[in-house]
């Protein structure tokens, strides 16, 4: 089994869910550079994206996924801990994240409610109104 298609599976819950965004292969593998894992040999527990916005020194957390056997387990919190230290290595001023659901994760990890106008200007631009995400940011 491919990682892209490892990616998908472990995605695929919470896109049925409604919580993930529905990402073809194709789209996985452009931007399969972006993700971190934990993985268990070669079983992949958990992922995420961190898309750089170079211009504003910010990243954007996506495609966050913790395999549903996992959770509880610490898995969440070494996942932030790999997309902190990709962050710090991109020397990063701020990362968001845009969710339905992750709300107490994401607070829980020391992000705060925020508003579109935080966000860089093109994800500003291709925010989804109709999906009313909430908007949480961490500075760096």
């Amino acid at each position: 089994m491919t990682k892209i298609t490892q990616l998908i599976n472990l995605m695929q819950p919470y896109v049925d869910d409604g919580k993930l965004l529905k990402r073809s292969y194709e789209q996985l593998n452009e931007c399969f550079e972006d993700f971190v894992f934990i993985t268990d040999g070669d079983q992949m527990l958990a992922c995420a994206g961190l898309r750089h916005y170079k211009d504003e020194m910010k990243g954007e957390i996506y495609a966050l996924a913790v395999n549903k056997e996992y959770h509880n387990t610490g898995v969440s919190s070494q996942l932030m801990e790999k997309l902190m230290k990709r962050a710090s290595d991109f020397d990063l001023i701020g990362i968001f994240a845009l969710s339905k659901y992750g709300g107490r994760f994401f607070l829980r990890h020391g992000f705060v409610e925020g508003v579109i106008s935080a966000l860089p200007i093109t994800r500003q631009k291709s925010y989804d109104h109709q999906r009313k995400s909430t908007i949480f940011l961490k500075k760096l």
